[in-house]
């Protein structure tokens, strides 16, 4: 007899296991890493750093080199009755500091480049964080959602009860009736909320249609707030868009400063080779040209280049500064609503959404024993259902404001503010 049973609990084991593994945890550093290596945005923005890294080198080099063949003095189309046959291999060669000048702004422009890559990143991470904190609030409303029916039946039932016995009125059953069909109505819309946000999870990550999203936890805050200061400080720092723009500044000065060197001259070298089939004989040329771009009838156009990198300069400066005030500002509101929720989700989950279950519990418990009214019940189990919504919002809420402030900071993760003040110290 123990070999049947020891068979029924194998089998039992194997399938709670199963189950067990069946049931998937989406961890937010696994979705982080997931979303950096999968989403399309980020990816055609890491292409597009790449080609620009590419210009590097193309612009610290010469011109291609020019190779003809002249053929002089035909007689009518016979070709190979020609008077001479030339040969030319011609180079130019800008002022020397040009293309140093002109490499060093390649080199801003891929700084430029890795810069919109990293707010591109950035600004992809803030959406899935805020997409995962919306999809477990529906997840969390529909879970609630359900936990009310569940009350609503029991509440249902506790008037169904009293009033068999002539100790309730038909309206208190009809109420907890309409009570338990708004809530079973407001379920079908909750579940398009959840499929709304799973679809927007999946684009996000760019897993295919039919993926499932497994289970999304949200932690509470564990960690404080850096204060204000040091984070407007590690933005004006640290941030892409910033950095971004300050580059702008120096790259309108390597503009201005090549803009200036149009007053030197190129230069021009060729080598010929000359050939005389009726003389039988082979010469060199050694051809040398210089650009004059100071001639009277050029030079305006040297001028207007160097007032327009001026003026492109002035603008640049002006736009940083700019930029500047507004990321500060942001961060500024963005910490508040950070400072404003998270007391908020503290009060709900700390005080409020207890003390409203508490209550809840005891009237209920009246109403069965008829120490209390109907209408009493009902109005704490509306406040019962408020109270945990609204502290699911606040939760939500608080997520999502932690990562706008995490992406008008320019980090993925608030913890890489303290990691710099440490690599500092």
């Amino acid at each position: 007899m123990k070999f049947p049973v020891l068979y029924v609990f194998a089998l039992f084991f194997l399938y709670t296991s199963t189950t067990a593994q069946e049931i998937k945890r989406e961890e937010l550093q696994k979705l982080l890493e997931e979303v950096l290596a999968t989403n399309p945005e980020i990816a055609a923005q890491r292409s597009a750093m790449t080609m620009v890294e590419r210009r590097i080198p193309q612009a610290g080099a010469l011109s291609d080199p020019e190779l003809s063949v002249k053929l002089m003095e035909i007689p009518g189309t016979r070709f190979d009755e020609a008077m001479s046959a030339n040969v030319e291999l011609m180079q130019m060669f800008p002022f020397p500091t040009k293309l140093g000048t002109r490499k060093d702004l390649a080199r801003v422009q891929a700084e430029h480049a890795h810069h919109d890559y990293l707010e591109k990143a950035i600004s992809v991470v803030a959406e899935l964080k805020s997409t995962v904190a919306m999809l477990w609030f529906a997840r969390t409303s529909l879970q609630l959602n359900r936990d009310n029916q569940d009350l609503a039946r029991q509440i249902l039932k506790s008037a169904e009860t009293l009033y068999a016995v002539g100790k309730a009125s038909q309206s208190e059953v009809l109420k907890s009736r309409i009570e338990l069909g708004k809530l079973t109505t407001e379920e079908s819309r909750i579940r398009q909320e959840v499929s709304s946000g799973e679809s927007m999870l999946r684009a996000i990550l760019n897993r295919p249609d039919d993926a499932s999203i497994g289970e999304i936890v949200v932690q509470a805050p564990e960690t404080q707030l850096p204060a204000l200061e040091d984070l407007l400080r590690f933005a004006s720092a640290h941030r892409p868009m910033l950095l971004h723009d300050s580059l702008s500044v120096v790259e309108s000065g390597l503009s201005l400063d090549l803009m200036k060197q149009e007053y030197l001259p190129d230069f021009k070298l060729a080598l010929e080779y000359v050939r005389f089939p009726a003389l039988r004989e082979n010469r060199w040329s050694i051809v040398a040209g210089i650009t004059l771009p100071f001639a009277p009838w050029t030079l305006a156009k040297a001028s207007s280049r160097v007032e327009e990198a001026e003026a492109a300069q002035r603008m640049r400066s002006s736009m940083y500064r700019a930029t500047k005030n507004m990321v500060l500002k942001r961060i500024t509101d963005a910490y508040a609503k950070v400072r404003s929720f998270e007391a908020q989700w503290k009060t709900f989950e700390e005080s409020i959404v207890p003390l409203t279950a508490q209550s809840l519990r005891a009237l209920l418990t009246e109403y069965q024993t008829g120490r209390t009214s109907f209408f009493m019940v009902l109005d704490t189990y509306r406040m019962f259902h408020d109270m945990k919504q609204d502290a699911a919002m606040a939760s939500m809420k608080y997520h999502q404001s932690l990562a706008g402030l995490e992406r008008e900071l320019g980090i993925f993760d608030l913890a890489d503010v303290s990691a710099s003040d440490k690599e500092k110290e």
